[in-house]
């Protein structure tokens, strides 16, 4: 893998509670980033970066709130990238059931929107980053169901939106970290 960011090299977060948070830091290393993994309040200091992995969003929310960073989390300023669970979290509103996410993006998202575990699927997708299909894995996943004006679609399955950025906010409704296609890491990593 190249590595390009390693004079200036940012110090990316990821969310190590759950999910495969360990598939996107060997990808971050291995693109030249130093990475960090945040599982308290203290280790969001200093960060620049903050990927949300997939998961399971009502085990994130408790063990956030009990160890006092969710909101923390929410007001992070710098570049965010959600896979799957993280996109439901970085929404203003999350269906199935109803909640309230930290608003991040302008979109709805309804979690679990393709069934259980096992309707899990991979397929090919199309993204703005590239001219070439790309490996979309969904993990029970969820589906974005509006988005606001300021919100950009970046990915889809078919006529189905699967990502969105604004600003430097991502968030992405398949697992990229488990493709063999590292695009979407190295953009997130020159964002601001």
């Amino acid at each position: 893998m190249e590595n390009r960011f390693s004079k200036s090299a940012p110090l990316v977060g990821v969310l190590a509670i759950q999910g495969d948070y360990s598939a996107h830091i060997s990808i971050l290393r291995g693109l030249g980033a130093k990475v960090r993994e945040v599982r308290k309040s203290e280790d969001i200091d200093d960060i620049t970066h903050l990927i949300i992995p997939g998961g399971e969003s009502t085990t994130i929310r408790k063990v956030a709130y009990e160890d006092g960073y969710w909101d923390k989390l929410a007001q992070f300023p710098g570049p965010v990238m959600g896979t799957c669970m993280g996109s439901i979290l970085m929404a203003t509103d999350i269906e199935n059931p109803k909640s309230i996410g930290w608003g991040m993006l302008d979109i709805t998202i309804k979690r679990n929107a393709y069934g259980r575990q096992v309707h899990s699927f991979t397929d090919y997708g199309k993204i703005a980053l590239s001219d070439e299909p790309f490996e979309m894995i969904f993990i029970r996943a969820p589906k974005i169901t509006r988005i606001g004006e300021d919100v950009k679609p970046i990915a889809w399955l078919g006529n189905e939106i699967t990502g969105v950025i604004s600003g430097n906010k991502i968030a992405l409704t398949f697992h990229p970290e488990l493709s063999a296609d590292y695009i979407f890491h190295k953009h997130f990593l020159g964002l601001e």
